[in-house]
């Protein structure tokens, strides 16, 4: 089989920059409605059986008081507010970081001469050849030569 080689000597900053920011705010998003989703049905379910947050954490943790600490963080959309500000901006500090990792390794590849990667060639659809022709050409390039 016929190998293509290629070599990697960079790779753009600001494209790793955009491709990580993207893909930890979409992880954000998903965290977020997944937990809402998983927090309203804690609360639905504590709430039909009769049991409050500060008893759940007061059977654990005697002696705190949950409703200080949820005021003193702001509590309710405050809270909610913060959180996803937090989110967002964590997203872009991941993304500053992995663009940051991405100009490391750029470096190291220009000491090293690059990174040699290899594809295996697409067969092209659209060809002007006959099926036979491209059969032909491919055990030409597979046949072994004639010990003659």
């Amino acid at each position: 089989m016929k190998v293509e080689r290629k070599v990697l000597k960079s790779i753009s900053e600001l494209s790793m920059f955009k491709y990580v920011l993207v893909s930890y705010l979409i992880f954000f998003i998903l965290f977020v409605i997944v937990f809402a989703v998983a927090a309203l049905l804690g609360w639905a379910l504590m709430a039909t059986s009769g049991l409050t947050v500060q008893d759940l954490i007061g059977g654990f943790f005697p002696g705190i008081n949950m409703a200080g600490m949820i005021g003193g963080l702001g509590g309710g959309i405050i809270g909610i507010v913060l959180f996803i500000i937090i989110g967002l901006v964590a997203s872009v500090f991941a993304a500053a970081l992995a663009a940051f990792a991405t100009w490391i390794l750029n470096v190291v590849l220009k000491i090293v001469g690059g990174i040699e990667l290899r594809f295996v060639p697409s067969k092209n659809i659209n060809t002007d050849k006959s099926p036979l022709e491209e059969k032909y050409e491919q055990n030409m390039f597979e046949s072994k030569p004639n010990n003659r």
